[in-house]
């Protein structure tokens, strides 16, 4: 298996990658602009040394054709007066008179210098004089430009020259002092990157100290980068949210392993009590301690009742652990106002001489409409007889309990207002969003004393009593009831409520989305779930 090569540069922080990006970046900006430069200025003297070789052929060009192309005045067939024909010419300029056989004419011709180049023979000069334009060629250690231009009709040609020494020394001083400007720019563009680059990435320095304090453990440290208007503003933003959804997600699993450590403790303690119960009458049994007769049978019926108690236990054990499965409910119709009559039958028949009564939210039985919900009839039930059976079981036997039914629009979002002053209203959980078509209610209500604010704030938890040293055996629960009843009511999309108050009694509030509203219809039922702790409202 070949490895991957290790770039030299994949070690690098950000900040000498980018400085060295806007280096390479400006170098070679700079480069550019100076070769642009320099080939432009090259240009622009090299086309004045060809103006100036234009004047210069100016007077051949124009002069009559009987002077042989030279200045009225200034042509002689005889003398040499070659010195003072041409004595402005200066070394770096250069004038050769081709006569018609090819031979060059000294007294027309200037002298030239050591460094000025051959034009060559006159078949070559001729040709460039055709053409008309200047061009250059090599001399003794500098270029020349060159210009061929015909002489009347013999077929003379006189090539006129200049060098290009003075312009290529000046492209040679440009060049020294476009390196030294350049070399000056780019020190100082490297330091002023190096700052602004260190300035722009000094966020993400802070930020790489708090998130390392985090990661020591302090958690509640927070970015203070936060400009929505920059990247590391924005990434401070979101990493601010990110490590406050992760407290909140720490904070309730650490509050849920609390619950957990705490439900297994409870529940371990409700087992281990019936089992010592029935461990103790065995002993009896096993030592002589129960002989045959109303002894022993009551030992018996003793070891039995335990074993129901225990029996019961893991039953709503197992129920609880199934509803965790988050598996959904069976959705067919419900009738909530034949739920809420049979439960009170079931009520008057296990007490008869319980007041328990059937009436509606409004108390006006002539309009009523029973409301029908989507659900396991079922596991509601199984609701609506643990909140009558709680109510009649916590309230003396001259206690009233009533049960209402109806429907609440879909606008009641937040809780209603408590009994009484001082009371105290919790919810079982999370309010869903209220389907449009509105909300069924079964409130079962009962004028006892109240539950006090400290124990109704805990009622949905598992395993909780408000008195913990009453259990199945003396007439008192194992705290598992409510929160059953809470898991099935929140797994069919709804809520429990409880309004509780000195004085004025206890009502549980069950709410449930009305059957065919549109929220139930285009989505399915939601999963059981257990609820989060309750937070109560003090009113």
């Amino acid at each position: 298996m070949s490895r991957r090569p290790i770039r030299p540069w994949a070690h690098w922080t950000l900040r000498s990658r980018l400085v060295l990006l806007v280096g390479i970046l400006a170098t070679l900006a700079l480069l550019g602009a100076n070769a642009a430069g320099l080939v432009l200025l090259r240009g622009y003297l090299v086309q004045r040394v060809d103006q100036q070789l234009t004047g210069l052929a100016r007077p051949f060009t124009d002069a009559p054709r009987a002077t042989s192309g030279f200045p009225a005045g200034g042509a002689t067939t005889g003398g040499p007066r070659n010195p003072g024909r041409f004595a402005r010419l200066g070394p770096d300029q250069l004038v050769v008179h081709y006569r018609a056989d090819g031979a060059r004419d000294p007294e027309r011709s200037s002298t030239p210098s050591a460094a000025a180049p051959d034009p060559g023979p006159l078949a070559e000069v001729a040709a460039r004089a055709r053409a008309g334009r200047p061009y250059t060629v090599a001399g003794d250690g500098d270029a020349w430009r060159l210009l061929a231009v015909p002489v009347g009709d013999g077929g003379e040609v006189v090539v006129l020259g200049a060098s290009l020494a003075e312009a290529e020394r000046t492209v040679d001083r440009l060049v020294v002092i476009d390196a030294a400007v350049t070399g000056s720019v780019l020190i100082v563009l490297g330091l002023l990157a190096a700052f602004v680059v260190r300035l722009g990435l000094s966020p993400l320095t802070r930020m790489e100290r708090v998130v390392a304090g985090i990661t020591g453990g302090d958690l509640a440290r927070r970015l203070h980068d936060t400009d929505p208007h920059t990247e590391p503003g924005r990434l401070g933003a979101a990493v601010n949210l990110m490590l406050d959804r992760i407290g909140t997600e720490m904070t309730a699993r650490a509050a849920a392993d609390r619950r957990l450590r705490q439900f297994v403790a409870d529940a371990s303690h409700e087992l281990r009590t019936p089992l010592t119960s029935i461990r103790g009458f065995a002993e009896l049994y096993r030592r002589g301690g129960a002989p045959p007769g109303p002894a022993l049978d009551e030992a018996m019926g003793r070891i039995e009742a335990e074993a129901a108690r225990m029996g019961v236990l893991v039953e709503d054990l197992l129920l609880l652990a199934r509803l965790d499965r988050h598996r959904a409910p069976v959705l067919r119709p419900v009738d909530v106002l034949e739920v809420a009559a049979d439960t009170i039958r079931d009520a008057h028949a296990r007490a008869p001489g319980r007041r328990v009564r059937l009436t509606t939210l409004t108390e006006d039985d002539e309009t009523f409409e029973p409301p029908t919900v989507l659900g396991d009839e079922h596991r509601l039930r199984q609701v609506a007889a643990n909140l009558v059976g709680n109510a009649m079981q916590h309230t003396g036997p001259g206690a009233r309990v009533t049960v209402r039914i109806g429907r609440l629009p879909a606008a009641v979002a937040g809780p209603p207002p408590a009994p009484a002053r001082g009371g105290v209203v919790v919810r079982s959980g999370p309010t869903p969003a209220p389907p449009a078509g509105g909300l069924a209610v079964l409130e079962v209500h009962d004028d006892g004393p109240g539950i006090p604010a400290e124990h109704a704030t805990r009622v949905f938890e598992r395993l909780y009593r408000a008195d913990a040293s009453r259990g199945r055996g003396d007439g008192g629960g194992s705290g598992l009831g409510l929160s059953i009843a809470a898991s099935i009511v929140h797994a069919h999309g709804g809520w429990i409520e409880l309004h509780s108050g000195p004085g004025a009694g206890t009502a549980f509030r069950v709410l449930l989305p009305v059957a065919g509203s549109p929220a139930e219809g285009d989505r399915p039922a939601r999963p059981v779930r257990d609820a989060p702790p309750p937070t109560p409202s003090q009113l």
